[in-house]
């Protein structure tokens, strides 16, 4: 009872009220009966009754003086020349405010602005929610907007919010003081979706003071206007910030494309890299092979010689004796394939390229490692009888080799759970112009950060001995030479899945 006379006070304050109002109505009793030089007064009972008293002082009517004929005045004309009084600075402020009042009230009196401001980027009509509890208000405010935008409109703080992520209107016009919730709440609600986080927002209020201006700030409005407020200045703030958002916008997808641009450059930038290590390489390997292969053939030459003196020991000497000879010759096997592999690295298939069907080649690779996976290794393969790529069949055999070697050899790596059993997919499909092969195995994966150098000249996952890191080097460069891009999926400890796209064309 104490505060009902106070500006702006409610009995429920909460964003949850369910009565309209802003809490001046009683406030503004209490200063017009006191311009009266009156007063005012309460009394109430909770469940019974209330009665207000308004005492204005009495004073007596003056008798009107008589008129001349001719100079009546229209009944309720107050203007200055009405009273007769001569055009003075008070009859300059009264014409001030006749036009003021004329501005905030009259729908006509609202800017009009283009045909080309009223319509958005993708050619339709922008939109505004306006979102106040008093009927009046938002009768006036639409009738100033309606010529402008597309109006929806909103009673209430909850309305508010299922209105906004329904319709994402262009602009929001928000009263801070609403049933259900009010204008900060809904404020934060809408900032905290995605689809609603950047639309601009004005809150409208009756309070001016500075801590209201900033708590409106701080919960995600853009802008802020003060009740009564100029239809032109609401207008103007409106296309400012449709603007700016527009602005926001066009930079937001430059800024996009920009990045776009700048992963497709560090994309040619690391296959620059790529091509140039493969360029030191095949320099680097044409000097190493000549040394090589003179040595290679001499231990070659003396293992034939002493596997055939080898007889002439004495019998329980004999069988160490091969067995030493066998490690001998599976060294000099290993020196031999990997003189093969950098042969062929650094003297490409010279020869003209043609439609090679890739089934039969997925075959012979097979053969070739069937030692590998027979009766361990489960296979399924599904690539289409007709279907080609542009290559060199020998040369795509060497890729699906090592690829499928490396695929084995993941399998080993890994313990399978009772039930499960190392498999090889091999899958073949055309699509947009594009011959693509497919290799998935369920072994032991690729980690994190070996993935961006698997293709690297002698990098290598394997223990010592085990690998000298040309075998994917050497398939990217194929693949590359032949027009098509060799990618990997991976997940570790799950599959790793190499695809090999080609031109199905020449």
């Amino acid at each position: 009872l104490p505060f009902i006379f106070d500006r702006f006070w409610q009995a429920d304050g909460s964003s949850k009220r369910n009565y309209k109002g802003v809490g001046i109505g009683l406030s503004l009793v209490k200063e017009l009966t006191e311009l009266h030089g009156g007063n005012v007064s309460v009394e109430s009972s909770e469940g019974e009754g209330t009665k207000f008293t308004v005492r204005i002082p009495y004073v007596p009517a003056t008798v009107p003086q008589t008129v001349p004929v001719g100079t009546e005045s229209a009944p309720g004309d107050l203007s200055p020349q009405a009273s007769g009084e001569a055009e003075t600075p008070q009859s300059e402020e009264w014409l001030t405010n006749l036009y003021r009042r004329a501005e905030l009230f009259s729908p006509s009196a609202a800017p009009q602005e283009s045909e080309a401001s009223r319509v958005a980027s993708n050619g339709h009509t922008k939109s505004i929610l306006v979102a106040d509890d008093e009927p009046d208000m938002l009768r006036f405010l639409k009738s100033q907007l309606k010529n402008n935008f597309s109006v929806t409109e909103a009673c209430d703080g909850k309305q508010a919010v299922e209105k906004a992520l329904a319709t994402l209107p262009d602009i929001i016009l928000l009263d801070m003081n609403m049933p259900e919730k009010d204008g900060l709440q809904v404020c934060r609600e809408l900032r905290e979706q995605l689809s609603t986080r950047n639309i601009p927002i004005v809150m409208l209020t009756a309070r001016a003071d500075e801590e209201t201006k900033l708590a409106a700030l701080s919960a995600g409005a853009n802008d802020f206007l003060a009740k009564p407020f100029s239809t032109t200045e609401l207008h103007v703030r409106i296309r400012n910030l449709l603007d700016a958002h527009e602005y926001q916008e066009k930079l937001a997808d430059k800024n996009s494309l920009l990045e776009k641009t700048i992963e497709q450059l560090k994309q040619t930038e690391m296959q620059l890299v790529q091509t140039e290590k493969m360029a030191s390489l095949g320099r680097l390997s044409a000097g190493i092979i000549h040394e090589i292969n003179n040595p290679l053939n001499y231990a070659a030459t003396g293992l034939y010689t002493l596997r055939k003196k080898g007889k002439f020991l004495a019998p329980d000497e004999q069988s160490q004796f091969a067995e030493v000879l066998s490690d001998v010759e599976a060294g000099i096997e290993r020196v031999k394939n990997i003189v093969l592999d950098l042969r062929k690295f650094t003297h490409p298939e010279v020869g003209l390229v043609h439609e090679v069907e890739v089934l039969p080649v997925v075959k012979s690779a097979l053969r070739f490692l069937s030692s590998e996976w027979k009766d361990r290794v489960k296979l399924e393969i599904d690539v289409p009888e007709k279907q080609v790529v542009i290559g060199s069949p020998n040369r795509l055999l060497q890729v699906l080799i090592n690829i499928l070697q490396n695929a084995l050899d993941a399998s080993k790596n890994k313990s399978f759970a009772q039930g499960d059993a190392p498999t090889i997919w091999i899958r073949g499909k055309v699509e947009d112009g594009k011959s693509i092969v497919t290799i998935r195995d369920n072994g032991s994966g690729i980690g994190a950060k070996d993935l961006n150098k698997i293709f690297d000249p002698f990098f290598t996952t394997k223990d010592i001995g085990d690998g000298m890191g040309l075998g994917l080097s050497i398939c990217y460069q194929i693949v590359q030479e032949y027009g098509g891009k060799i990618t990997v999926a991976t997940e570790p400890g799950k599959f790793a899945e190499f695809s090999l796209e080609f031109p199905e064309k020449r």
